[in-house]
């Protein structure tokens, strides 16, 4: 059961019918979130596994509890998993497994795609030209500019190969990961501190913990120079949406560019969606029809595997 396809991907796609071609598995995917922890207890009632499509889905204690002991397997669509609660999960016996790496192309392609948006200020430069005018203007060109990327991971590694390869230079804070494949002269890795106050631009891909949540507020934006840009495809929650909107509209920083946010969909009365120097995206960074492609049909190999005695991508 797929309790959150929404918008829908899973639905109608050639992954989740391989799923409904096998005997003795009946497929049901819910194409509205639910309203409530109540009412995804009340959908996971005779579920054997759960295919968790989107990051706002809190798999807690007590809906991991109250679908127990029908519940065996999670299946997670994506890499993040601090939205399931894994220490319950290995209580119960559940078991929960991920797609790792399968959007790492694309997610660093967003990235750099917001950022040169941003860099060039292609959304309002359109805008201008469709309303008529032929405006002016002095643009930001990031060669020769620096890069800090927050995160060392699968994407932020990749980002910063093809941010080198447009010219920039990079400083990297790994928050705990382990730098790989650093050779490049270009790479530093600095403090946290010493990229907010030396980077031209920001890209955050640190993975969401209790020591990341909110890691950028108004202090670190303060920190950070005033042409600075910042870009967040990681997770919404590692950010201060407040300290962040009150940084655009003070100046404190140039711009952002954000693929998720705290609360998703995002609040069309939000603060963001009314100031000049951000652009924003839906959460679609992962959303190409090649990563969509590999991505899918390996939560619905985790499915079958795991209905086969033969688990992989196992987090817990």
């Amino acid at each position: 059961m797929v309790p959150d396809d929404d918008p829908p991907v899973f639905a109608d796609s050639a992954a989740l019918a391989r799923l409904r071609r096998l005997p003795n598995v009946e497929v049901v995917s819910h194409i509205r979130r639910p309203r409530s922890m109540y009412e995804l207890i009340a959908r996971l009632s005779g579920v054997h596994t759960m295919i968790v499509a989107r990051t706002t889905t809190r798999v807690t204690n007590t809906v991991l509890e109250g679908a127990s002991p029908g519940l065996k397997h999670v299946a997670v669509w994506g890499t993040a998993i601090d939205h399931v609660a894994v220490e319950a999960a290995r209580r119960l016996g559940v078991v929960v497994t991920n797609t790792p790496n399968a959007a790492t192309v694309a997610v660093a392609e967003h990235a750099l795609a917001l950022l040169l948006a941003l860099a060039r200020k292609i959304p309002q430069l359109d805008l201008r030209v469709r309303d008529g005018e032929w405006s002016g203007g002095q643009l930001t060109q990031l060669a020769g500019r620096t890069l800090g990327i927050v995160g060392t991971g699968a994407v932020g590694i990749r980002l910063a190969r093809i941010a080198e390869g447009i010219g920039m230079r990079i400083l990297m804070s790994s928050m705990s990961e382990t730098i790989e494949n650093s050779e490049s002269s270009n790479w530093t890795e600095v403090s946290f501190t010493e990229l907010l106050e030396n980077s031209d631009a920001i890209s955050l891909h640190a993975r969401l913990t209790t020591d990341t949540r909110s890691m950028f507020g108004s202090s670190e934006f303060a920190r950070m120079k005033p042409t600075a840009l910042f870009i967040n495809t990681a997770r919404g929650q590692l950010v201060n949406s407040r300290a962040l909107a009150e940084a655009l509209a003070n100046e404190t920083i140039a711009g952002a560019a954000l693929d998720v946010f705290n609360t998703e969909p995002l609040d069309r009365n939000s603060p963001l969606t009314r100031l000049p120097n951000v652009i924003l995206t839906p959460h679609i960074a992962a959303n190409t029809s090649e990563a969509l492609n590999v991505s899918l049909n390996m939560v619905i190999d985790n499915v079958i595997d795991f209905l086969r005695d033969r688990v992989r991508h196992q987090v817990s």
